[in-house]
């Protein structure tokens, strides 16, 4: 039995500001299902070109009898009327429906979008497996832990599955299902996607709940961790297999364990990879730990800051110091690794003042970061943040899916003390401050050693000005 895995377009997609991600949640599904004997293909529309007619051309060639979507909420829209050309062309199709969207509003989902006949909520590997179990042996009894369905005109959400304890007991994702074309932009900021990546997780989940964050409607406040044999098995296979360059660990905070952090520094030193990256928090990283990373081709790390004012990263449950970050980024300067990344959000918390913003510009240009991403809110549903601003009337009435992107659009809510504007112009104002900065700017020029640099480095200064300028992207 073919079951099709579709990530939809994504309205950002061709924004080469951004980085872009490899569906690697389809291809863990796709290796499980193949586990259990079904056949699996992936349709991937962040990088193919999506038309009705493709669609149609590539269901009549797999002739698929169960097709999931894993959407986003700004993505939900497009996995809907997928879902329905699909229907249109053949009823008889499954059509399920996952994605972190489908995780923080389960019932919600099914009410608005009759496309879907399922939806998945929680950890999606042995739930779509179960499902496609059923409608293989033609069991029409869905009391499946972490399925939500129709039955008439009633929407039933079963209980919610538990986790698996054993991540070493997954698959490697089925990556030969992935399209390593070249996108626009970088896998991550620094790392041209005319160098092949590969993403590799070596956990699931983040213990810390920050308040703007969805990660929580599919794994909880827990975390996960595979054992370091078993990632290194996979970097072996990946570059064997896939010849890649650099490999960007995909965890949440890949440092969260320091014994295994260096075990993991150890694989990858030895493994023959050009360079790698990850992303972590400043008070999971120590001297040592980020020389040893250094040492085994680290070549950036990215830190999530959020903010530059106590009493916001108070609000937010970042469970940080200024202090600590001030280190973390001084640790890994002075360890020698090549790209350090601040990340910020204006309006994590709505009640943030002119004052806090401040606080937030002093830290992005007093620490010797080399890319700094400012981000304005995105309220997205499940986080306590969208409750707050939901219940404080601060998000539009009439907001659509569509409009919860990061960048591109003007805010469809506002904060206590900024409008949608004064936001977007917040945000202008600290980026210029950091990216616009002749020292900032020759320092760049100064460190670019090839022709692949200097195109990089074009085309996203061009970028950046055309957004800054024209908000164009």
């Amino acid at each position: 039995m073919m079951v099709l895995l579709i990530r939809p377009p994504d309205p950002l997609q061709k924004v080469g500001l951004l980085s872009h991600t490899k569906p690697m949640n389809l291809a863990y599904l796709a290796a499980y299902l193949r586990k259990s004997g079904f056949d699996a293909y992936i349709a991937d529309y962040e990088i193919e070109s999506f038309s009705h007619r493709a669609l149609l051309t590539l269901i009549s060639e797999k002739k698929p009898a169960v097709i999931g979507v894993s959407c986003m909420t700004p993505t939900i829209k497009g996995g809907a009327m997928i879902c329905g050309a699909v229907k249109a062309f053949d009823k008889n199709i499954v059509t399920v429906v996952g994605g972190p969207h489908a995780n923080s509003l389960p019932e919600g989902t099914m009410e608005e979008f009759k496309e879907f006949d399922f939806l998945i909520y929680g950890e999606g590997e042995e739930t779509l497996k179960e499902l496609c179990v059923r409608f293989r042996d033609g069991v029409k009894k869905y009391d499946i832990p972490g399925v939500v369905f129709r039955d008439g005109d009633c929407i039933v959400k079963n209980g919610p599955r538990e986790l698996i304890s054993d991540l070493d007991s997954i698959p490697f994702p089925a990556r030969d299902l992935i399209k390593y074309d070249i996108q626009k932009g970088h896998s991550t900021r620094g790392v041209s996607n005319k160098i092949l990546s590969a993403e590799v997780f070596t956990s699931r989940g983040c213990p810390f709940g920050c308040a703007f964050c969805a990660i929580r409607t599919t794994f909880g406040n827990s975390v996960r961790f595979r054992d370091p044999s078993f990632v290194e098995e996979e970097i072996r296979q990946i570059i064997r297999d896939c010849r890649v360059n650099h490999i960007i660990i995909a965890d949440d905070t890949f440092t969260l364990d320091k014994a295994r952090a260096l075990r993991i520094c150890d694989i990858l030193g030895r493994s023959g990879i050009k360079s790698w990256s990850c992303d972590t928090r400043v008070n999971s990283v120590s001297k040592e730990l980020l020389l040893a990373m250094k040492q085994s081709g680290c070549q950036k790390v990215a830190y999530g800051v959020e903010s530059g004012s106590p009493r916001i990263l108070d609000l937010i449950n970042k469970k940080i110091t200024l202090e600590r970050v001030s280190e973390a980024v001084h640790w890994s300067k002075e360890a020698g690794i090549k790209d350090i990344e601040g990340n910020f959000i204006i309006g994590s918390d709505p009640s943030e003042t002119m004052a806090d913003i401040n606080l937030t510009a002093r830290v992005i240009t007093s620490l010797p970061w080399t890319f700094v991403s400012v981000s304005i809110i995105v309220p997205y549903p499940g986080t306590p943040v969208y409750e707050k601003m939901k219940a404080q009337d601060l998000i539009e009435k009439d907001i659509d899916w569509d409009d919860f992107v990061m960048f591109g659009k003007r805010p469809r809510w506002r904060t206590e003390n900024f409008s949608a504007a004064e936001l977007i112009s917040i945000q202008k104002r600290l980026t210029r401050a950091f990216y616009l900065d002749p020292g900032y700017i020759l320092g760049r020029l100064m460190e670019i050693r090839s022709w692949g640099d200097c195109a990089y480095w074009f085309s996203a200064g061009w970028t950046y000005l055309k957004w800054y300028f024209w908000g164009r992207l």
